[in-house]
């Protein structure tokens, strides 16, 4: 077994609610008193039947209520004594004025008294040694267990915090995003900045799961949107962003995938890579789909690598689609990939529904193709 520190086991303890506290109470009461009902063997049954009830009540009220002190503040263990004390000496004077019972005293009833005394102990040490083992697992397993719980719960509260539905207008673009995780915590988030008269989005892949992932993925988001606020080439933004990552990245090999998207009135579109796959574009002019692509490295890989970005013109009813490897990697039975060309197709078929619908469709067209292993991240820009 695992064990964890004894201040975790103490939190765990101390966190848990009245709820909680009344079950442990009620299982010290269940098993202290089953303890002193098998005392009771131990005398051959020579003691009325009414005082055995009310010893084995009262014990294990008692180890019920200290139990439950003690869980609350740890510091008041020693009133632990109280119940040890009452049994070893005041019960004993309390029984010592009562008429005992013969029936199991007289001769040949040596092997009947040895059996029941036998029993007695052996029940006895059997449920106090059941307690014991279910007090440790709770503070052990259990704290493991509170610990992995409260993970996932802030590991869906950072998803839902860098990785919400992403929807923004103005009179030249729409930008409607959408990412689902693989797991509670994914690796991929997505934004947009309106900032005066350029539209700009992204999206990024960071490499990993969990919540240092999720920490990371915060200082991207911060970051990122920080610049983008700054009307400067997206080529300076990323070589910013790249030093900031891999300074505050120290020693873990994490890096991040990125890809960006500045929109101008007049159909003037920037744009930029850093690691990640295409970005698609549907011309609505020829109907037809064309890659923008870009190798460079990921962010937070290199400390002075250099970066490059590109323009291209986009008419009223073109799409720009950005999305993360996790969709065009997805796989079928056979091992092969749904690609790329299988999402433009699907762009080119439905250039004019709403970016909702055509953001819903692509999903559920990939999903039939294949499961999802990865995070999906997709980010769809529209010239009006």
């Amino acid at each position: 077994m695992a064990w964890t520190g004894a201040r975790d086991r103490r939190r765990y303890w101390q966190s848990l609610p009245l709820s909680a506290v009344a079950w442990v109470a009620l299982t010290s009461f269940l098993t202290f008193t089953s303890v002193e009902l098998a005392t009771g063997l131990v005398d051959g049954l020579q003691w009325p039947f009414w005082w055995v009830l009310a010893k084995s009540a009262f014990f294990g009220v008692i180890m019920a209520l200290s139990f439950a002190i003690v869980l609350r503040n740890p510091k008041a263990r020693f009133l632990i004594i109280i119940p040890i004390a009452v049994l070893l000496v005041v019960l004993p004077k309390i029984q010592s004025g009562l008429p005992a019972n013969k029936l199991l005293m007289g001769p040949g009833f040596e092997y009947v008294r040895w059996r029941l005394a036998m029993d007695a102990m052996l029940s006895g040490a059997t449920a106090a040694l059941g307690w014991i083992i279910l007090v440790l697992f709770a503070g052990t397993q259990g704290v493991k267990h509170v610990r992995a719980r409260t993970e996932l719960e802030l590991a869906e509260k950072l998803q839902q915090t860098l990785a919400p539905p992403l929807a923004a207008c103005s009179q030249a673009y729409e930008i409607l995003g959408r990412s689902v995780p693989s797991s509670q915590m994914g690796g991929d988030l997505l934004d947009a900045v309106d900032d005066c008269g350029a539209m700009a989005c992204f999206l990024a892949d960071v490499a990993g799961h969990g919540i240092q992932a999720g920490v990371f993925m915060g200082m991207v988001k911060s970051s990122a949107r920080t610049a983008l606020l700054r009307p400067r080439p997206l080529e300076e933004l990323l070589a910013d962003l790249n030093r900031v990552l891999f300074d505050v990245k120290g020693e873990s090999p994490t890096y991040v995938t990125f890809a960006c998207l500045r929109c101008w009135e007049g159909g003037k579109v920037e744009y930029a890579l850093a690691g990640n796959g295409p970005i698609l574009h549907y011309h609505a002019h020829q109907r037809s789909v064309s890659q923008l692509g870009m190798e460079q490295f990921p962010l937070g890989l290199f400390a002075n690598a250099t970066f490059v970005s590109g323009t291209v013109e986009v008419e009223p009813g073109d799409i720009l689609a950005l999305l993360t490897d996790g969709l065009p990697e997805v796989e079928d039975d056979n091992h092969e990939q749904f690609g790329l060309e299988r999402i433009g197709k699907i762009i080119a078929r439905n250039p004019d529904a709403p970016l909702a619908d055509l953001t819903e469709n692509l999903f559920a067209v990939v999903r039939q193709f294949g499961r999802q292993t990865d995070d999906e991240t997709l980010v769809l820009v529209k010239a009006r």
